[in-house]
C-alpha cells in the first residue's frame, strides 16, 4: 500500500464503489481536505464509463482517485501557507519545520484537519511562531521544584522549557528520554537550540517530535476531535474544548485569545 493525502475540501468514504457518480448510496463517513491515508488502487466496474480509479484502505472503505494524491516527500503533508497561517511563523522558519512537523503528525497520528490545525496553532503560540525553541528566561524559577523532579542543584536551569511545547523539568527530560531511547538528560540541548535560527537538524526534529510526544501522552488528539471545524472556535462547545486543550498545555488559559486568533488564521487552509 502506498500513502495518500485527501485534496479536495471533503471526500465520501464508501462501503463500496458506486455504480454511477454522483451517488448518495454506501457513503460510511466523510474524510476531508488534508486527511492521509495507506490504501491501494483496485479496479472497478464502470471505469470506462467515467467514474475514474478508485483506492481501498486497510479497513475495506472506498475512495475516489480524483479526490486523493499520493503522498510523495514530506512536504506534501503540509503547504507553506497552512503552516505560516496556523503557527504565525515566517514563510522561510515555517519552510525549515515542513519536513519536521510532516514527520511527527505521521509518527503521533495528527492526522486530520483538525488534528493538525489545534496542533499548529497551539504550537504556533508556545513557540512565538516557530521561533523559540528553548525558553528565553535562564529556568531559575524552576529550582528546587520537585513536583517536575528537579532535586538537584540548577536542575531548574538545566531543564527549563525546550521544544514547540517547552518541555519541562528533570522528570519530563526522563520520561522522554525513555520513550525516545535519547539521553535528553545528559544533553538537554538536544531540544532545542535558542530559536531557529540556530538549530541543527537534531534540535529541529526532537524540538518538533517531543511536542507530538507530549501532545499524543496528553491524548490531544481526543479533546481536538470533539471541535467542530464548521463552528466558531471562540464560542460554545468549540471554546470549552479549545480552552482544555490550552491548560493540558500550560497548565492554566495562558495566551488563549492568541491561541483562538492563531486557529481562526490557520482555518480557511483547513476547510
Amino acid at each position: 500500500m502506498k500513502s495518500y493525502i485527501v485534496i479536495v475540501k471533503k471526500l465520501h468514504k464508501r462501503s463500496s464503489i458506486p455504480d454511477s457518480l454522483p451517488c448518495l448510496m454506501n457513503i460510511t463517513g466523510i474524510v476531508r481536505q488534508g486527511f492521509t491515508f495507506n490504501a491501494e488502487e483496485v479496479s472497478a466496474a464502470g471505469t470506462d464509463s467515467g467514474l475514474g480509479s478508485w483506492f481501498t484502505d486497510v479497513g475495506g472503505n472506498f475512495y475516489w482517485g480524483g479526490g486523493i494524491t499520493p503522498l510523495e516527500g514530506k512536504s506534501a503533508l503540509f503547504s507553506s501557507n497552512q503552516v505560516e497561517a496556523a503557527t504565525g511563523a515566517h514563510k522561510l522558519t515555517a519552510e525549515k519545520f515542513i519536513p519536521y512537523l510532516a514527520d511527527t503528525c505521521t509518527e503521533f497520528s495528527i492526522n486530520t484537519p483538525v488534528r493538525r490545525l489545534s496542533f499548529l496553532a497551539q504550537i504556533g503560540h508556545e513557540s512565538g511562531g516557530l521561533f523559540y525553541t528553548e525558553e528565553l528566561d535562564s529556568g531559575s524559577a524552576y529550582e528546587g521544584r520537585h513536583d517536575l523532579g528537579n532535586t538537584h542543584p540548577e536542575d531548574g536551569i538545566k531543564y527549563k522549557g525546550r521544544g514547540l511545547i517547552q518541555i519541562t523539568g528533570r522528570n519530563n527530560y526522563q520520561w522522554l528520554s525513555n520513550s525516545f531511547k535519547i539521553d535528553f538528560v545528559n544533553s538537554p540541548e538536544k531540544l532545542g537550540g535558542k530559536n531557529a535560527s540556530n538549530c541543527s537538524a537534531e534540535q529541529f526534529e526532537y524540538a518538533t517530535r517531543s511536542a507530538g510526544w507530549f501532545w499524543k501522552n496528553n491524548e490531544l488528539n481526543a479533546v481536538a476531535d470533539r471541535i467542530d471545524l464548521s463552528e466558531p472556535i471562540d464560542e460554545g462547545a468549540n471554546l470549552g474544548f479549545y480552552r482544555l486543550l490550552t491548560r493540558k498545555i500550560n497548565g492554566g488559559y495562558n495566551g488563549l485569545n492568541d491561541r483562538i486568533s492563531k486557529f481562526q488564521a490557520g482555518l480557511p487552509f483547513f476547510i
